[in-house]
C-alpha cells in the first residue's frame, strides 16, 4: 500500500510540474513567439515604405537626368549600390509610379 501513495504521489508530482511548465504565461515561445513574428513583419513592412521612398525619389531624380523613367529599377544606382529588394515592388516604367506589392 505505501508503494501505492508514493507511485500515486511521483505522478501527480510530475503532472502538477508539467502543468506549471506549460502553463500560460510559463513558456516564452508560446508567450512572445507571436509577438516577435508581428514585430518582424512591421519591421520588414516599414523598411519596405523607406526603401521605397528612396526609389520614388531616385526615379525622379532619373527622370530629371535623362528625360526619361528607367525601363526598369535595376537601372537606378540607388538599386545598385544598396541591398533593395525590387521584387516587393510593382514599377510603371510609362508613369515611373511604384507600388509595394
Amino acid at each position: 500500500m505505501h508503494r501505492n501513495h508514493v507511485a500515486t504521489a511521483s505522478v501527480a508530482l510530475v503532472l502538477l510540474f508539467l502543468a506549471l511548465g506549460c502553463g500560460e504565461g510559463q513558456n516564452p515561445v508560446q508567450q512572445y513567439g507571436k509577438e516577435v513574428i508581428d514585430a518582424k513583419g512591421r519591421v520588414e513592412r516599414v523598411r519596405a515604405q523607406a526603401d521605397m521612398k528612396a526609389l520614388e525619389t531616385a526615379i525622379q531624380q532619373y527622370y530629371v537626368e535623362n528625360g526619361r523613367f528607367p525601363a526598369s529599377l535595376t537601372e537606378l544606382a540607388l538599386v545598385q549600390n544598396q541591398r533593395i529588394d525590387i521584387s516587393l515592388y510593382a514599377y510603371d516604367p510609362a508613369t515611373g509610379n511604384i507600388q509595394l506589392r
